[in-house]
Parts: structure tokens; C-alpha cells; sequence
């Protein structure tokens, strides 16, 4: 996919530009710098994270000696190591089956829209605010509206586009894509990591240092989860400008 986007942006005339992504965009546009860097003028994310081995050490570390890595006011980005795990598994589930199964719960949801609505849906609560499971709608026009949630749903529903957007999972995190081990290879280029509290977790600057060389630009924003650029686009927005500025500075100071 990271190759097919950077054709993309080379046919439509731009052979320089600049990669903005969450979740999926974020992984994609990391491949993106990783393996074409010379059309890359700076790559923003927020959903920053790698899997480089280091990343990892650091990340252990980090876990159980939090007060060497992690400054007072960022402490509410970083839970501690029991609170993280169960989230991280309570969360989980969807992954594991998508990763292993997708065709079987692809073909489920592919005719079942109240299925559907309810699958997606539960991720616009807890990964919003995982506070918002305990509220009996889970909180879901807290941050948007029913409108906006349902186009989500039926762009899924009228594509028929559910089983491919979940075998994404399993392709990506088969053997032969993890052995290419892409995390290994710095990214050289401008990069900026825009944190939103709610989302299902973080890295500290020094853990993603181990892949990305040259991290122009960290924020931590005590508000919004995953869905920021639907739930609090303005502050995404205007994140993404600062970083822009700061990398076009570098760039023509090189």
C-alpha cells in the first residue's frame, strides 16, 4: 500500500510531499519515508510507535523505572505496566481475530448491518474515552455526531468492503511481512509525533528515536483518543501546520 500511494502522489505530479497519518496511515506513511525517503519532506503521525528492537528495551525500561523516562506532566500518557496490559487485552480482541480469521468474521459482518454498526461502533466508544464504556451509550454523540458515525459504517456497508479493510490484519502481520523487518531502517527525514491521551498507547520520544532520526516535533494533547482527526480536527490540524513549518525550515536550511 505504501508503495501504491507514493505512485500515486508521483502520477498526479507531486515527486515531493508531505505524509500526515493515524493507525493504518501511520504505518503506511512510516513505509513510506522508510522506503522512498527522496520523496518524503516530512512524515506526522498520531499514532506514533515502532517496532524496532531497541524501541523495545527502551519500552521495558520505561515500564518499570517510569521516573527516569517519562517527565511529571506526561505521566497520564503513560499507564502503568498492570493498567496497560488489561487494556491492551480487553481492547484487543478484534486484532487477534482479524489477524488470524478475517474472511470468517469479514463474511459475518458483510450482510449483518446492525452487526456491523455494532462492531464499529464499540471502538468510536472506548477508543475515544475508555471511560465511556460505563455510560449506557457509550458515549458515542459525546464527541459525534449519529451522522458522521453512520457514513463510517455504511462506506463498510454499500463497498462491501469489511472483509479486505480486516484481511489488512493478517496480511500485514503474516511472517513473510514481518521478516522484511521495515522498523530496522531509519527514517532520516523530518519527523513529527502529535499524542492524544485517550489513544491505545504511546511511545517516549526515546523509543521512537531508535527508528526515527530526526524528530523535529513531540506534543502531548491531555484531550481526544484515537479518532482525532474526526473528533478534534482543528487541534490535529493545526499540530500537523506546526510540524509542517518546523520541517520546511529544516529543509531549506539544508
Amino acid at each position: 500500500m505504501a508503495v501504491v500511494l507514493r505512485n500515486l502522489m508521483l502520477r498526479l505530479g507531486h515527486d515531493k510531499f508531505l505524509i500526515q497519518g493515524g493507525d493504518w496511515g501511520s504505518l503506511i506513511g512510516s513505509n513510506i519515508a522508510t522506503l522512498r525517503p527522496q520523496n518524503v519532506l516530512g512524515y506526522h503521525s498520531n499514532m506514533c510507535g515502532t517496532n524496532h528492537q531497541m524501541s523495545h528495551f527502551f519500552r521495558f525500561l520505561r515500564v518499570w523505572f517510569p521516573f527516569f523516562f517519562v517527565k511529571s506532566e506526561q505521566k497520564v500518557f503513560f499507564k502503568p505496566f498492570g493498567k496497560e496490559f488489561t487494556y491492551i487485552m480487553e481492547e484487543s480482541g478484534y486484532f487477534h481475530i482479524q489477524a488470524t480469521k478475517p474472511d470468517t468474521i469479514g463474511t459475518t459482518l458483510l450482510q449483518n448491518p446492525v452487526g456491523l454498526a455494532a462492531y464499529i461502533l464499540e471502538k468510536f466508544s472506548t477508543w475515544t474515552n475508555p471511560e465511556y464504556k460505563k455510560l449506557e451509550d457509550g458515549g458515542l454523540t459525546k464527541r459525534f455526531t449519529l451522522d458522521e458515525l453512520l457514513d463510517n459504517i455504511m462506506i463498510y456497508y454499500t463497498t462491501k468492503s469489511i472483509t479486505t479493510s480486516q484481511r489488512l490484519y493478517s496480511e500485514a502481520f503474516s511472517f513473510a511481512q514481518m521478516d522484511l523487518n521495515v522498523d530496522a531502517v531509519h527514517v532520516n527525514q523530518p519527523t513529527g509525533c502529535a499524542r492524544f491521551v485517550h489513544d491505545l498507547r504511546h511511545s517516549t520520544d526515546l523509543e521512537l528515536s531508535t527508528k526515527y532520526k530526526n524528530l523535529i516535533h513531540s506534543t502531548y494533547h491531555k484531550d481526544g483518543g484515537h479518532f482525532a482527526a474526526l473528533e478534534l480536527p482543528q487541534i490535529l490540524y493545526n499540530d500537523f501546520v506546526e510540524f509542517v513549518d518546523k520541517a520546511l525550515t529544516q529543509k531549506l536550511a539544508n
